[in-house]
């Protein structure tokens, strides 16, 4: 039985080099060498005359001064738009202050099964001036409930016979800043009364949610808003003052 065996791998010398071999060969020692690699040059650095007036050079006086005044410029032509886009949504927080008060109200008439109305008083402080109160000036608002089932009277509120569902608040003092009513220049004409609702100043809802007509206006910021009440659809909506006419708000 002939045996077999593996030889020897011939030497590099002895072997035939395939062409392109050397090539290969020589380009992978010139990389994988460090004496033969290609230098890396760093970079470039700016001279030392030119990074020490960079580095020395700061703000003059002058330069300082401009920029604040530049900026105490921009912050008074901001500050003032600024101001009045607060007071104009204050004025509209109260108008929706008011009507969310006339929903409550007219929930509660139905769920007590009895008339409840909002009553609109002049304040009750002695130093209100001459004349404060609906329709003219801000007003104290209350909420009485109709025990004796004939309706909210003002007779029988100061005889103490309806019964105070909500304490008196001050309208000026929960909403600083906001008008009761609107003046003419705001308006866009005549001057607005902030209440209108009848000679009874108060809106009184039935227990099925109808009511009277009326319209209780604030202002402020050169913005006029309104709380409409709808008696005959028991609607309560809220509107905006856009030049002499009324829109949806």
């Amino acid at each position: 039985m002939r045996a077999f065996s593996r030889e020897a791998p011939l030497p590099a010398e002895g072997r035939r080099r395939r062409p392109g071999e050397s090539e290969r060969r020589g380009r992978s020692a010139a990389l994988s060498s460090p004496s033969q690699s290609l230098p890396l040059r760093a970079p470039a650095r700016p001279s030392a005359a030119v990074s020490g007036r960079w580095s020395a050079r700061g703000f003059t006086l002058t330069e300082m001064l401009a920029a604040f005044a530049l900026l105490g410029l921009l912050s008074a032509m901001a500050v003032p738009p600024i101001v009045d886009s607060f007071r104009a949504q204050r004025v509209r927080h109260a108008a929706m202050a008011l009507r969310t008060l006339l929903q409550r109200t007219r929930a509660e008439a139905a769920a007590r099964a009895a008339n409840v109305a909002v009553v609109f008083d002049p304040p009750a402080s002695g130093n209100a001036p001459a004349g404060v109160g609906p329709p003219g000036g801000p007003p104290t608002i209350a909420v009485y409930l109709d025990e004796n089932h004939n309706g909210v009277r003002r007779r029988e509120i100061a005889a103490g016979e309806e019964r105070l569902l909500r304490p008196a608040w001050r309208f000026d003092e929960r909403f600083p800043g906001v008008e009761w009513g609107a003046p003419s220049e705001t308006a866009g004409g005549a001057p607005i009364p902030g209440l209108a609702v009848g000679v009874a100043r108060m809106v009184s809802f039935s227990p099925f949610g109808s009511s009277g007509n009326g319209r209780i206006t604030v202002s402020g910021a050169g913005v006029v808003y309104s709380v409409v009440i709808h008696g005959g659809s028991s609607r309560i909506r809220l509107e905006r003052r856009a030049g002499t006419v009324w829109v949806p708000a």
